[in-house]
């Protein structure tokens, strides 16, 4: 059965082996190491007000959802740097429950507004999850 917990230390290493396989799969074809993987959860829970949650299931991590709360003016939203689920366990609506569940969690601390970055080929499963196009463009440059 699966469950969806919030993040602790116990879950560390099963959200970066579930994202070292989430993203070594199209369309990212990244190849991270779990060092790396490692480092950019941390960083990521290292923020103002992070969070996020792991779906378990028979004690092994499958996926997770993790963020922090951007402070604004009139309304804070939290911002959700990363989702994955291991491609195995695609398609089975663990995605969703990690939205639904986190949802949950940021109702509960009076946060209302979720907002994240999505490459095309996710925009029919955030439109499916209940989210909507923001106005905002993402800007970038390398150099």
């Amino acid at each position: 059965m699966i469950e969806y917990l919030p993040i602790e230390s116990e879950h560390m290493q099963g959200l970066a082996e579930a994202m070292m396989a989430a993203y070594a799969e199209d369309p990212w074809n990244e190849n991270w190491n779990l060092e790396k993987a490692l480092i950019r959860i941390r960083a990521i829970l290292s923020n103002y007000r992070s969070a996020g949650m792991a779906a378990v299931e028979d004690g092994k991590v499958i996926g997770g959802v993790l963020g922090y709360v951007d402070p604004y003016a009139e309304e804070d939203f939290f911002f959700v740097s990363e989702l994955f689920v291991r491609p195995e366990e695609q398609k089975k609506g663990y995605g969703k429950g990690l939205l639904l569940a986190l949802e949950k969690e940021l109702q509960d601390a009076d946060i209302h507004v979720m907002q994240l970055i999505s490459i095309d080929d996710n925009l029919g499963f955030y439109h499916a999850s209940g989210m909507g196009k923001d106005s905002v463009n993402v800007m970038y440059k390398r150099f």
